[in-house]
């Protein structure tokens, strides 16, 4: 009977061990990798900007990653480099913004807001809207 006990115990066990094992010191180790994460916003109404297209590239240019705001203006950067980065934040209708000298550091997740501005009118007479060409004539 005691063998029994020993081997349920045993069949009991195993699959916990496997699982501990799978996640690599029972999920308690914390990640090294540096996180960037951030907000992007309308400077003027302060909604969020969906469909910014944020680019990070390091200090010398090496390593470039591209990533998009999503509907609440939100983007995440799961590895980071270490060392200085530059960000550059662009979207049709707004001014271009670029934030440079940014320190990544191992271990450290950086939440950063960005507010953009957006861009005038160049010429009114650009602007095609049927009201106006009745205006006109």
């Amino acid at each position: 009977m005691r063998g029994k006990k020993n081997y349920l115990l045993l069949a009991a066990l195993l699959p916990l061990s496997l699982l501990t094992k799978a996640n690599g010191d029972n999920g308690l180790r914390k990640s090294t990798e540096p996180v960037l994460q951030g907000c992007v916003a309308d400077a003027y109404t302060k909604k969020p900007v969906q469909g910014v297209t944020v680019s990070i590239s390091t200090s010398k240019g090496k390593e470039m990653k591209e990533f998009t705001t999503d509907a609440l203006g939100n983007f995440k950067v799961p590895q980071m480099p270490v060392g200085e980065v530059i960000i550059i934040l662009e979207k049709k209708g707004y001014k271009t913004t670029r934030r440079e000298g940014i320190i990544i550091k191992e271990g450290v997740s950086l939440k950063m807001s960005f507010d953009l501005t957006n861009l005038p009118l160049e010429d009114e007479g650009d602007v095609f809207h049927p009201f106006f060409r009745m205006m006109e004539g």
